[in-house]
C-alpha cells in the first residue's frame, strides 16, 4: 500500500493552468493507493477517472467558502470510501466548530476490496491563524475579525484543550484534531488509522520560545499516534520550503506529517521526500510530497 500526502498549493483541473497540470502529472507518477491532499481546488477528471474522491472545501473564519479544499483519494482499482470516521469530541464547542468548519479535517474510511482491511484515514490541514482572534483574546469583541468563530468560542473554556505550553496564547485547528481524536479509539492496537497532511507546526518554532509544537506531537503519541518520517528517518526531515527563501536558505521546516497508528506502522517499508521525482518535480508546490509504502 502506498499512502501519499501532499499540500498541492492551489492544484486545479484548469486545462490553462500549466503548473497544476504538472502538480497533477507528478501525482499519477507518485501512483497512490491512498492520498491525503491539502489546498486542492479542484479535481482533474483524468484523475478522477482512477481514484474515489472525497473533497471539501474549506470554510474561512467568516463562513465563507475557499477557493481550495482538503481531499481523501483512494485508487478505485483496489479500494473503496466509505462513511465519516467516527470520532468525537468531549467539548460540544469542539464538534461544532467542525462542523460549521468543515474542509480543514477531512476523515473517511477506506477499506481495500481485495483484504477487507479498513483504516480510519484524515487528511489534514491545520490553517495558520488561530481560531480566536486577538480582539477577541483581548476582550474587545467589538473589533472582532472573525464572529462565525469567536461566536462559538464566547465564554468558553478553552484550558483543557489548548497547548499548555508557557508562550502559547490561542487555540490552533490542532488541537481541535487532537480533541476529536480523543474520542476514537486510536491506541487500542487493533485500529488503522491513518492521520496525515499540513499541520502548519514545526518544532523549530518553539525556539527561542515554547510555543507547543512539540506538545502536538506528544499529545498524537499518547494517543498512540506516531508520525512515519520521525520514525523511519530517526529525526525531522523538513517538506516545506517558502518560494521567497528557495534561492536563500535550504528547507528547515517539517510541517507535513503521516501519524499512524501500531497496526499500520509495524508495516511501515519506506519513508520518502519527494517519492523519487526528479528535483525540479519534487518543488512543483512549497509543500515536498511525502510517500510512505506498507507492506
Amino acid at each position: 500500500m502506498r499512502v501519499l500526502t501532499w499540500n498541492m498549493n492551489k492544484a486545479s483541473s484548469s486545462r490553462w493552468a500549466e503548473s497544476s497540470a504538472k502538480k497533477w502529472k507528478s501525482f499519477r507518477e507518485l501512483s497512490p493507493d491512498v492520498a491525503m491532499l491539502q489546498e486542492v481546488n479542484d479535481v482533474p477528471g483524468y484523475v478522477s477517472e482512477h481514484y474515489h474522491v472525497e473533497h471539501v472545501k474549506a470554510t474561512w473564519r467568516d463562513g465563507s467558502k475557499a477557493k481550495f479544499g482538503t481531499a481523501v483519494f483512494a485508487r478505485k482499482s483496489d479500494w473503496k470510501i466509505g462513511s465519516e470516521v467516527t470520532w468525537k469530541s468531549e467539548h460540544d464547542w469542539g464538534n461544532r466548530i467542525q462542523e460549521r468548519f468543515p474542509g480543514w479535517l477531512v476523515g473517511r474510511q477506506v477499506e481495500n476490496n481485495r483484504s477487507g482491511d479498513r483504516y480510519m484515514v484524515v487528511s489534514v490541514y491545520s490553517p495558520a491563524w488561530p481560531l480566536w482572534c486577538k480582539e477577541c483574546k483581548e476582550g474587545r469583541s467589538a473589533s472582532c475579525k472573525r464572529p462565525a468563530l469567536c461566536e462559538i468560542l464566547d465564554g468558553v473554556d478553552v484550558r483543557s484543550v489548548k497547548l499548555k505550553a508557557p508562550y502559547q496564547r490561542y487555540l490552533w485547528f490542532t488541537e481541535i484534531l487532537w480533541s476529536l481524536l480523543k474520542g476514537a479509539t486510536t491506541g487500542d492496537g487493533v485500529s488503522k488509522w491513518i492521520v496525515a497532511g499540513d499541520f502548519n507546526s514545526s518544532v523549530l518554532f518553539d525556539k527561542p520560545r515554547n510555543t507547543g509544537n512539540g506538545e502536538i506531537i506528544d499529545r498524537l503519541k499518547a494517543l498512540g499516534l506516531l508520525d512515519c518520517v520521525f520514525h523511519h528517518h530517526g529525526e525531522r526531515d523538513p517538506t516545506y520550503w517558502a518560494f521567497r527563501e528557495r534561492k536563500k536558505q535550504p528547507p528547515v521546516h517539517q510541517l507535513d506529517y503521516v501519524y499512524v497508528s501500531a497496526p499500520v506502522l509495524a508495516r511501515l517499508r519506506d519513508v520518502t521526500l519527494g517519492g523519487g521525482l526528479p528535483k525540479e518535480d519534487m518543488w512543483r508546490s512549497d509543500h515536498l510530497p511525502v510517500v510512505c509504502d506498507f507492506r
